[in-house]
């Protein structure tokens, strides 16, 4: 008798412990959101350094025309870089199109623009992979735009 229930229970522990990582689009939706809008933040107060911070250790920056930037380090100094462009960006606004993926891996795609001080508008895509940390945080593992 007992050696029929160590299969019923672990059946039961297997589904348990995927339920606990089932994530539905409105949670993912509110995790993202809330991971965005650190970047309005950063930008808003010109910190490169609590802009790279929103990136994993690993990350990967994408963008345009250029190499890929890896690390925390580059992309603080990409950060950097962009925050003292002469068309002075004063905000990243992020439309999320879509969220998919499950508790350790969120996919997000959107539309956003950056906000320039003359209120000239840069508009681009989007695509976040956002990535579940030790902490139960979320950093960002790949970002890109065009």
């Amino acid at each position: 008798m007992k050696k029929a229930l160590i299969p019923i229970l672990v059946i039961f522990l297997v589904s348990c412990n995927t339920a606990e990582k089932a994530l539905n689009k409105a949670e993912m939706l509110e995790i993202v959101k809330k991971y965005d809008a650190q970047f309005s933040i950063g930008i808003k107060n010109k910190d490169s350094a609590y802009l790279a911070n929103i990136y994993s250790d690993s990350a990967q920056y994408v963008t345009p025309h250029r190499p890929i930037l890896k690390g925390k380090e580059e992309i603080a100094k990409d950060w950097g870089g962009f925050l003292r462009l002469k068309e002075e960006p004063i905000d990243i606004i992020l439309n999320i199109i879509e969220v998919r993926g499950n508790r350790e891996i969120i996919y997000e795609t959107g539309e956003g623009y950056t906000l320039l001080a003359d209120s000239t508008k840069w508009p681009f895509n989007y695509v976040n992979v956002w990535r579940l940390q030790k902490d139960g945080s979320y950093k960002l593992e790949i970002d890109t735009y065009n």
